[in-house]
C-alpha cells in the first residue's frame, strides 16, 4: 500500500489518471511559498499482493 498527499491540482489529476484512489481533503494543511495555507488531497494505491 502506498500513500501520498498533494497540494497541486495538476498533480491531483495526474495521480487520479494513474490509478490512485482519492481518500479526501485535509483543509489548510500545506504551507504555500508565500506562507499561506492550502488544502491537501490524500491518495492511496494498493500494490499487487505477493503470492
Amino acid at each position: 500500500m502506498l500513500v501520498l498527499d498533494t497540494a497541486s491540482n495538476a498533480a491531483e489529476r495526474l495521480y487520479a489518471r494513474a490509478g490512485w484512489t482519492r481518500v479526501g481533503v485535509i483543509p489548510a494543511y500545506a504551507r504555500l511559498p508565500d506562507g499561506g495555507l492550502c488544502d491537501t488531497v490524500v491518495f492511496y494505491k494498493r500494490l499487487a499482493e505477493a503470492g
